[in-house]
């Protein structure tokens, strides 16, 4: 499995997995947070201000996820 970001601009990030579309990333300047808006949901999930760290955690969980299913 890769997990792979595709940063478009300074705001935004689209997240790939294994090359297809997982979602988008966009920094809330209002939360000072980076939200994954995953293409399956109609919901997004706050991370950090911080993008390397973000893309880190997401990266974790996703192989995480796939490892338990």
């Amino acid at each position: 499995m890769t997990v792979e970001f595709n940063e478009i601009d300074a705001q935004n990030v689209e997240v790939l997995v294994d090359g297809d579309t997982y979602g988008k990333l966009n920094f809330d300047s209002g939360e000072n947070a980076w939200v994954l808006w995953p293409a399956d949901i109609d919901d997004g999930v706050s991370y950090f201000d911080n993008l390397e760290e973000t893309e880190e955690s997401i990266k974790d969980e996703i192989i995480a996820f796939d490892k338990e299913n």
